[in-house]
């Protein structure tokens, strides 16, 4: 792994800090003796992870309790920054609907699109104009093995990521010139509760399991490296098969596959 404090400074921030692959973010770059600007909804598990790293790698924690699912969260976090010199952003938070889509609550739906599309979009475009006027800095954005195609039954959910995948092979190639790298890491099954909490029996889905550990490090390692990437050969073939055979063919698939694993009430 690159030496990221002497590539882009001494401050990170990472969303959805304290569980699962955020706070393996949080941890991998505290060991490199970053900072964390520490960003979740419960302020207890932020003063949890704030104790734990600021102990173990004796770097500085600031933690931000905001839902991004709301608007004036993300305002909180860029005005609340001001005053550090950030040089890299994990927008890692996200939600998940699972079901069939005119089952799921509109409500919910649009719940996911905010905190899944409208914030990670809104801290790009404020963090990349810091780091364009700085001359350095670094994007990891959070996609997902289900955003390179639609999948029935977390319908809304594989299109949020999709906005997520092109949005950053995009900001990869704009900002690229101007000192930013941008990547997307697009994680397929993943040992976290989020992935627990699903109503899915993900033992009868054909998808590579990794630890948080793992794809926190792949993450980290392709970043100003690779446009995007995908932990595991499985979900990299998976990922890949829409440019060789029709889109309907992998859709269809991963319909059948979902349909069958979920779990019947």
């Amino acid at each position: 792994m690159k030496n990221f404090k002497q590539k882009y400074g001494s401050w990170a921030l990472v969303t959805g800090a304290t569980a699962g692959i955020g706070a393996q973010f949080s941890e991998q770059l505290a060991k490199q003796g970053l900072n964390i600007v520490a960003v979740a909804r419960n302020q207890s598990n932020l003063d949890a992870l704030k104790l734990k790293l600021e102990t173990k790698f004796h770097i500085s924690v600031k933690t931000i309790a905001a839902d991004l699912s709301k608007q004036e969260s993300n305002q909180l976090i860029i005005e609340q920054t001001n005053e550090l010199d950030i040089g890299l952003l994990v927008a890692n938070a996200g939600a998940e609907n699972n079901g069939l889509f005119i089952e799921i609550d509109e409500s919910d739906e649009s719940q996911l699109l905010a905190l899944n599309v409208v914030s990670p979009m809104i801290l790009s475009h404020a963090f990349a104009k810091r780091f364009v006027r700085r001359g350095k800095g670094g994007i990891l954005l959070l996609s997902s093995l289900f955003g390179y195609q639609g999948v029935p039954f977390v319908a809304n959910y594989s299109a949020s990521k999709a906005y997520i995948l092109t949005l950053g092979e995009a900001l990869n190639v704009e900002l690229k010139p101007l000192g930013v790298d941008v990547t997307v890491l697009s994680p397929g099954l993943t040992k976290t509760s989020m992935t627990e909490n699903m109503t899915i029996d993900f033992n009868k889905v054909p998808i590579t399991s990794h630890s948080p550990e793992v794809v926190a490090k792949i993450g980290l390692n392709a970043l100003g490296k690779k446009a995007t990437v995908v932990p595991g050969l499985i979900n990299k073939i998976y990922a890949w098969e829409n440019r060789f055979i029709p889109r309907t063919w992998p859709v269809n698939l991963f319909g059948f596959l979902i349909n069958r694993a979920i779990i019947k009430h």
